[in-house]
């Protein structure tokens, strides 16, 4: 596994921007608004701009690979504050956190301002209208395969803009770059260039171009100089205004928000419009991933049909009367078959039936932090993954793996494909809770599928049980069969031994595997009773978990999740943003859902907690070679969760799939 570089930029820049973690409060440092109107989110502005504004996405390239815009920065900043986590971050009990990473965040802004010169923290100040980061594809520059660029509507504040210039040009010259100038459409470029280290292959460049209506900056001239042709109306490609994916998605997702919107949903506060793919690659560069001989996931997923994934984009608003923030998006992938999956490859598993919404199942418990329902057809995904797995592989394993479940001597003998998989329902429900005082074991979660042959699973899983070394029965509950496995990194070579006992001819190599994702699990049938519609098959990384639910299901518990008075209205509000026939649903109390995980990073012990989020941290994402910060984040000034939960609201999401792609909805309350 290749490492991840601690000082990677891209994935958080946009995060930065819009909100400035260790900045003063917003308002206190935003410009003035001109008074300027520009088009709304999600359309394209009139020919011409507004008094001679030329919109950033009018001269930006169709081929952008994404981007994010914030419409109107001091509205945005005004708006920010009455959030509540503007509110959140302007809480006494939050400065001293706030004052311990200040420096960091700035070192982030640095960093940020080494790629273009011009800082977030500048935008602030002298953006009077629109803001936008993007990211642009050069993929034929194999050393730096893109490139980055900020456009701000500077009209009104020229001034401070030439002042936050000066500043950029001291700062970058005292840095050892060297400042040339560039003349190109009676403009001049200020285009900085550093001194490449020995060994260095990659030529850093600073290009910086302004006049009384907007900022440009980027890390390569010629970006500059193409905007500038394209502003004079001139520009070398058709722009990204009438690019079709462009306009289909921000245009439906600016429809699907309006109604919201004039109903006190709230400020518009920014677009957002990414090509998946080619984001993806940029990326994978930005965070400087080396993953040596590790297969190529871009490429696996492109050659698997996943690249039906045309674009994806959304539209924000945020203080409203009723939602503190409000996400309206869509992913475009119009169908690639006529066949009814739709789509060919592995990518055939991209089958979410929409559904009619039904109520939150009795036996979700009360104290459940989350709840999440995905219609999934099981089977055909199941059978849709051999191609990725045998590709992934470099070999044609997948079938071999399933006979040899079904025909081992010493293996569990389980038919798969005739016992299974037939009889596993369209629908995966995952709940989540966790338990306090919070351990490394508190963060606790559950999947549900209902079944339709309850013996037919239940003989399955004690035939898979019984040949697991680590599994034993639980007498808890015994009219159900809990299954629980306990490894305690005792059988690490798990995967390894699989292999191996299966006689696919791997006995004479080493595979070197990660840790298990989990270490500790259970799992069983529980069977039809009075406080569900069906049996079910359940796994939790946590025993208790699992007993609990199915102590519900037997006794027909009523005092569920559904019942919550918080859950009520997070419902009610999904249903008035149209969720009527999802094909994924979910609702979440913030503060039951953070508070584990909050107090173990105030512990320093987030990391080592066992819940999935840290196991696939440690699998996936845990950089190597590296001298550890025992506490990088500086989490013991953190204050304690009840001085700030007041700001931790509930909130709701769900998708819909539509005739070409899904829609996105998502929301927080006030």
């Amino acid at each position: 596994m290749g490492s991840v570089r601690p000082r990677s930029r891209a994935s958080w820049i946009a995060l930065v921007l819009l909100i400035g973690v260790a900045a003063p409060p917003l308002r206190r440092v935003c410009g003035q608004d001109s008074g300027t109107q520009q088009a709304d989110v999600g359309e394209v502005p009139p020919e011409g701009g507004d008094n001679g504004y030329v919109a950033a996405i009018d001269v930006l390239p169709g081929s952008l690979a994404g981007l994010v815009r914030v419409p109107n920065v001091p509205r945005f900043c005004d708006a920010w504050d009455k959030t509540r986590i503007g509110q959140l971050l302007d809480d006494e009990s939050m400065q001293p956190y706030i004052e311990a990473q200040r420096e960091r965040t700035l070192n982030y802004l640095e960093s940020f301002g080494s790629k273009v010169g011009l800082r977030p923290q500048d935008l602030y100040e002298i953006a009077s209208g629109e803001a936008v980061v993007a990211w642009l594809p050069f993929e034929n520059d194999k050393r730096r395969p893109f490139a980055l660029c900020v456009i701000a509507d500077i009209r009104g504040l020229r001034e401070k803009a030439d002042q936050a210039v000066a500043k950029i040009d001291e700062d970058l010259q005292a840095g050892g770059w060297q400042r040339s100038e560039l003349n190109h459409r009676d403009q001049t470029i200020r285009v900085y260039n550093n001194k490449p280290k020995p060994g260095q292959l990659k030529v850093e460049q600073i290009a910086i171009a302004l006049d009384d209506t907007r900022i440009i900056a980027a890390d390569r001239d010629s970006v500059v100089t193409d905007l500038l042709d394209a502003i004079a109306g001139e520009p070398k490609s058709d722009p990204l205004s009438t690019d079709d994916d462009f306009k289909t998605v921000l245009s439906r997702s600016g429809q699907a928000i309006r109604a919201p919107l004039e109903q006190g949903g709230g400020i518009i506060s920014g677009e957002w419009f990414a090509r998946p793919f080619q984001m993806g690659r940029i990326i994978r560069e930005s965070l400087e991933i080396d993953r040596g001989n590790d297969v190529d996931i871009l490429k696996l997923l492109e050659n698997q049909g996943f690249d039906a994934v045309k674009a994806a984009g959304g539209v924000f608003s945020i203080a409203g009367n009723r939602y503190d923030v409000l996400h309206r998006g869509w992913i475009l992938a119009p169908p690639t078959t006529e066949k009814p999956d739709r789509y060919e490859q592995a990518a055939r598993m991209l089958q979410f039936p929409n559904v009619p919404s039904v109520d939150i199942p009795a036996w979700v418990h009360g104290e459940a932090a989350s709840f999440n329902r995905l219609n999934l057809k099981i089977e055909e995904t199941f059978w849709a993954s051999e191609s990725l797995i045998n590709e992934a592989l470099g070999d044609e394993i997948f079938r071999d793996i399933i006979d040899g479940i079904r025909d081992d001597e010493d293996g569990p003998q389980i038919d798969i494909a005739k016992n299974v998989l037939p009889n596993l329902d369209d629908q995966v429900i995952v709940i989540t809770d966790n338990t306090v005082p919070a351990d490394l074991r508190s963060e606790r979660m559950l999947i549900a599928i209902r079944v339709s042959d309850a013996d037919a699973i239940k003989t399955a899983i004690r035939k898979a049980m019984e040949v697991e070394p680590d599994a034993k029965l639980l007498t808890d509950l015994p009219e159900t069969e809990i299954w629980r496995v306990q490894r305690d990194g005792k059988n690490e070579d798990f995967d390894e031994d699989l292999f191996k006992d299966l006689d696919l001819g791997f006995e004479d190599e080493e595979i070197d595997e990660p840790p298990p994702l989990l270490d500790h699990w259970a799992i069983a049938m529980v069977d039809q009773g009075t406080g569900s519609d069906s049996p079910y098959l359940m796994f939790s990384n946590h025993s208790d978990l699992l007993t609990l639910i199915a102590k519900r299901i037997r006794d027909g518990s009523d005092d569920g999740l559904a019942g919550q008075p918080s859950i009520r209205q997070v419902v009610e509000s999904l249903k008035d943003l149209g969720c009527q026939t999802p094909a994924f649903d979910r609702a979440v109390r913030m503060k039951l859902s953070l508070r584990a995980k909050y107090e173990l990073l105030r512990q320093g012990k987030l990391k080592d907690s066992g819940s999935v989020l840290a196991s696939f941290y440690r699998r996936f994402l845990e950089a190597e070679d590296e001298e550890e910060d025992p506490d990088p984040l500086e989490a013991d000034t953190l204050p304690p969760i009840e001085k700030i939960e007041r700001y931790l609201s509930e909130g709701g999401s769900y998708f819909e799939t539509t005739n070409d792609g899904w829609s996105m909805t998502g929301f927080l309350l006030k």
